[in-house]
């Protein structure tokens, strides 16, 4: 019967389990997050920035014409107008951007957690696999140098079979032991490799999410120095409104003027409710609106809503329908809407669902939104500040589509209200509710 000895081999295994060098750390994360909606954003605000730029142009153009003081009041308005928009939307960045760097802060501290965790379980791990690898050590050396010797000597002084079946036995299990704790060790090494790569790959999306945070507040910073720059000058320029109008109510041949305007774009808007009608006359018809379900408020259409209609905006009615007299010129006009005198930048609401069709600027008129409510009937708003449509925009009733602002009137904050049926201008006392 041959004597059952562990093979050099194991201990050459044994010697290098603990001599070779760790595995290399795992593929670092490097992929940053896509940002489109700050770069909608920026877009968005430089656009106004462009047009704010414009119409300084204009404004200065106007100043160097003598006697054009309305062309100077509408360059006036049109830039309060736009930097409102701009700071109105530099608000809307900044708290997007505030949530960004919330969620940021969040997203740090949970990395540093895990970093944490993954730091105190590679001090455990270290000091695990040490203690082994110095026991692997110690019983490779011993199986390198003696294990022949021993195997040998159990076999010659084994004093009964019994007794060499046992040492076999005990030799057996040594070296079972042996190489249970070299595969251990192995393993050890492994989840250390792991947890060093962990390690690495967490420290740089510590690193890589830290950079981020710090340009986002960075540019929160900047957002916040541009509209205190841009709340100030749109102040300057509402200073100058104020300075520009009292030359104006004293001039009589710019009063004048404006009712020119007013007239001209009470024309352009008549013509902007035919060329809509020339065009629903033309296309297909559209779809019957589908029935309500069960429950909700029916969307009634407009014809069906003639006393009922929602008002525009909360104020008092300073000019009706029809003929007019101008209490500084004395002269009679056409309006053909009414005027709501109202708080400045409270909300301008759509009367009844319908689409937004056009947004334009008109002297005399200023910002003014026409609304489509489907079988010929408009209604038109003008005289606003700030505008929240777009063009195609489908609304509902009291949805916002602005603020009551100063644009295209000397008088005041005030929306201009107007409703058409077909081709025909209405009186809106007799459609908006009581």
């Amino acid at each position: 019967m041959g004597v059952s000895i562990m093979p050099r081999r194991y201990a050459l295994i044994l010697v290098l389990a603990v001599c070779l060098p760790l595995p290399g750390v795992v593929g670092l994360l490097c992929a940053q997050e896509e940002q489109t909606s700050r770069k909608q954003a920026t877009d968005q605000l430089d656009r106004l920035r462009r047009e704010i730029q414009e119409t300084e142009r204009r404004l200065n153009e106007s100043r160097s014409k003598e006697k054009d003081l309305l062309g100077e009041l509408e360059s006036l308005d049109r830039e309060i107008s736009l930097r409102g928009e701009l700071i109105s939307k530099l608000e809307q960045e900044r708290a997007r951007t505030q949530k960004d760097l919330d969620a940021s802060e969040r997203e740090l501290a949970a990395i540093r957690g895990n970093l944490d965790r993954t730091r105190r379980d590679s001090v455990l791990t270290t000091r695990e696999r040490g203690a082994l690898a110095d026991l692997v050590k110690r019983r490779a050396v011993y199986t390198y140098k003696y294990f022949r010797r021993d195997a040998l000597k159990a076999t010659l002084t084994s004093g009964s079979l019994l007794q060499w079946l046992t040492r076999q036995k005990y030799l057996r299990e040594l070296a079972a032991t042996d190489r249970s704790n070299l595969g251990r060790l192995q393993e050890k090494n492994v989840r250390l490799a792991g947890i060093s790569g962990e390690l690495v790959r967490r420290q740089t999306l510590e690193q890589v999410r830290l950079q981020r945070y710090r340009e986002i507040a960075a540019y929160k910073e900047q957002l916040l120095a541009e509209e205190s720059s841009e709340a100030r000058a749109m102040k300057a320029r509402r200073g100058q409104r104020e300075d520009l109008l009292k030359r104006l109510r004293k001039d009589r041949t710019a009063l004048n003027r404006q009712l020119d305007e007013k007239k001209e774009a009470a024309a352009r808007v008549e013509s902007l409710i035919k060329s809509l009608e020339s065009k629903r006359a033309k296309a297909p018809a559209l779809a019957p609106v589908p029935a309500p379900p069960p429950g909700a408020i029916p969307d009634l259409p407009f014809a069906q809503l003639r006393g009922k209609l929602l008002w525009p905006a909360n104020g008092k009615v300073v000019s009706g329908f029809g003929l007019q007299r101008h209490e500084t010129l004395s002269t009679v006009t056409e309006n053909p809407g009414i005027d709501i005198e109202a708080a400045e930048g409270s909300p301008v609401r759509a009367v009844c669902s319908g689409e937004v069709t056009k947004i334009t600027w008109l002297r005399g008129y200023g910002n003014t939104v026409i609304v489509d409510h489907r079988d010929g009937y408009y209604t038109v708003y003008a005289h606003l500040g700030q505008i929240q449509v777009r063009e195609g925009q489908a609304v509902k009733a009291g949805e916002s589509l602005g603020q009551v602002g100063l644009s295209g009137t000397m008088s005041g904050p005030r929306l201009h209200f107007e409703i058409w049926a077909q081709r025909e201008k209405q009186d809106p006392m007799l459609w908006l509710g009581k």
